[in-house]
């Protein structure tokens, strides 16, 4: 069985999505309507097999925040890693020192920020987290998460993602999304678990905002209401903001966004700015739960990812990164409701900073969408990441885009949309 995509005038892309349909599995890829197949890729701009220009508004799952190939990152992370081991499994390496010492640092307004562990992944690092949690108290069982979060598919991660779980202990809090209860209907349902499952709570975790679920974007009283209840209860309060923090929302990290000081805060995707690195921020002494070796792995605070955060930190400071974040989310906020205004079938827009959600009328049209996008102009495009849940299309792009590349963007969807429907 194939999953192979097709396109008009795509030789060379045709061939190589062929032959990795008949080399790998289904398994290993998410299914988008496009599956580009890029050679290149320099700031804001992709470059395809056959020679085709995409404009990048999904920056590789809010991952190269600094943009492709930016070159005082990659400068800065030749620098850092050179002559360096490619692993560091069973000795350190004065990177890792350097770059975990620092990343604690950047961590303003945070009094928690006193400990780390490193993970590869964003969902190693939620279940770092996790782990830290249960083991600082192992006669609690129950974790709370908020409904239709996601933090990863494997393991505990995959437990408190979603709305149901295999795992008998996940209990579910109420997150708001198209309709915003009063605070009163939060409390009551946090209150009702907390009689349920008094002293057997393990934790609560939640993300500053939905983004698989569609960008649902809270107000701040909810996150905040979180945080309160689970100090109040003596719960520790877990933040995974793999894909919100270096600068998404407006600033550096999520949490300084919405007024929070987490126990725990997981940090991922932009952290290395494309290598594989993420890290578990918080308390010492939910940190220190864990054990010699209990999180441990091959990979995790390698020599390399360690490097691309230190490289990584150096451009948000020596090029004020979220400053130009915060200037260029106006822009793009304002591109997206012209596209509402001028297409009927985008029947929403959410989001903040530098992450918004464009939702469609139907699935079919958020297809035909992303499709269209990626037609383009002939040899202009725009590529988008999704749709996700169904109908909502993620505009995620490099935190460094151009505003005349933005407005390039515009240009291109005001034409190709008009082929929708």
């Amino acid at each position: 069985m194939t999953m192979t995509i097709h396109h008009t005038a795509e030789p060379e892309a045709n061939d190589l999505r062929a032959r990795l349909d008949a080399a790998t599995g289904r398994g290993q890829r998410t299914k988008t309507p496009t599956m580009a197949a890029v050679v290149r890729a320099k700031g804001s701009h992709l470059w395809t097999a056959d020679g085709r220009r995409l404009v990048d508004l999904a920056a590789g799952v809010l991952v190269a925040n600094l943009g492709h190939d930016h070159r005082g990152f990659e400068r800065a992370f030749a620098r850092y890693a050179k002559g360096l081991p490619r692993t560091a499994y069973n000795f350190l390496t004065p990177i890792e020192v350097e770059a975990a010492e620092r990343l604690l640092a950047s961590m303003e307004g945070n009094r928690n920020a006193q400990k780390l562990l490193w993970a590869a992944s964003g969902s190693e690092g939620i279940q770092k987290a996790l782990w830290a949690a249960m083991h600082k108290n192992p006669d609690r069982k129950i974790l709370l998460a908020t409904r239709k979060g996601f933090h990863g598919k494997k393991g505990l991660a995959g437990d408190v993602s979603g709305e149901e779980s295999p795992n008998p202990n996940v209990r579910w809090v109420p997150f708001p999304t198209d309709e915003i209860e009063p605070k009163a209907h939060y409390a009551k349902e946090l209150d009702r678990l907390g009689r349920d499952h008094r002293d057997d709570i393990a934790l609560l975790i939640t993300e500053p905002y939905l983004g698989a679920a569609g960008s649902y974007h809270p107000p701040k009283w909810y996150l905040r209401m979180l945080q309160d209840w689970c100090r109040d209860n003596d719960v520790p309060f877990i933040l995974d903001e793999v894909q919100s923090c270096h600068g998404r929302t407006g600033n550096m990290y999520a949490y300084q966004t919405y007024g929070l000081e987490p126990d725990l805060i997981v940090l991922g995707k932009g952290l290395a700015n494309g290598e594989p690195a993420a890290a578990v921020v918080g308390r010492a002494d939910l940190i220190d739960a864990l054990d010699y070796g209990e999180a441990s792995d091959t990979f995790s605070g390698n020599p390399r990812a360690c490097a691309a955060v230190c490289a990584a930190l150096d451009v948000f400071e020596d090029e004020k990164i979220v400053e130009h974040a915060r200037e260029r989310g106006v822009q793009l906020r304002a591109v997206l409701d012209e596209l509402k205004a001028q297409f009927s079938f985008v029947t929403a827009v959410r989001g903040e900073g530098m992450v918004y959600g464009i939702e469609m009328r139907d699935d079919d049209i958020a297809r035909e969408c992303v499709l269209e996008a990626y037609r383009g102009t002939g040899k202009k495009g725009v590529h988008f990441l999704g749709p996700l849940a169904g109908k909502v299309l993620r505009v995620s792009p490099p935190l460094t885009i151009r505003r005349e590349e933005l407005y390039e963007a515009h240009r291109i969807l005001s034409r190709a949309w008009t082929r929708v429907g």
